[in-house]
């Protein structure tokens, strides 16, 4: 068979084979990464900040300073969870940074630690909420105190008011950090995502 027939053969067969165009498609992941590192570079300062103005709550609200005992136990223990979330926030944020967008598997990985460290932001909010629950128990106490009462002399409706009013604030702040964290992560979760399936197909 000479090279003629070879060429011949060659062009009756399907031509029409789509061969995608991989690299370009891991290129364009690099948008929302970038977009990742622009949300992560000004959360991490701004979380920090955060925790450090919590601690001037009890001078904030004037909690009396038999009370600061309560209050710094539950702080302190914040204090350890979030730095064991931000010691992994930093860590995933170092590793966007390394990320080329040369290799489908880079992105892949860069996808599912996008998705893990997502999961550990919800997580690092639902267990703040119990510290915000201990302040808020003193600043209701403090605020009964003031006008000469306790939580014994509230009356049964007041009670149960009290009890739902804490009831759907939980489940709001809840509800709020899964959307937050949907806003500023979900989007482009979503778009590597997407990248990832057309390399896939």
């Amino acid at each position: 068979m000479n090279f003629d027939q070879l060429k011949e053969q060659w062009n009756n067969e399907d031509s029409h084979v789509h061969i995608p165009d991989t690299i370009e498609q891991l290129k364009e992941s690099k948008h929302p990464i970038e977009k990742i590192q622009k949300s992560m570079k000004k959360e991490f300062p701004a979380q920090i900040l955060a925790i450090i103005l919590i601690g001037f709550f009890p001078l904030l609200f004037k909690f009396p300073s038999s009370q600061y005992i309560i209050y710094y136990i539950s702080y302190t223990m914040m204090v350890v969870i979030s730095s064991y979330y931000l010691l992994g926030f930093y860590k995933f944020y170092k590793q966007t940074e390394l990320y080329t967008g040369n290799t489908k598997n880079s992105l892949w990985k860069i996808y599912h630690e996008l998705r893990l460290n997502m999961e550990r932001y919800q997580s690092f909010g639902f267990l703040l909420l119990p510290h915000f629950l201990i302040t808020l128990g003193l600043f209701i106490y403090n605020a009964l105190e003031e006008k000469g009462k306790d939580l014994s002399e509230l009356t049964t409706p007041s009670q149960i008011y009290l009890i739902v009013a804490v009831l759907i604030g939980t489940v709001s702040l809840l509800v709020s950090i899964v959307l937050w964290t949907k806003y500023i992560y979900g989007r482009q979760a979503k778009q590597l995502e997407n990248i990832l399936n057309e390399i896939d197909e």
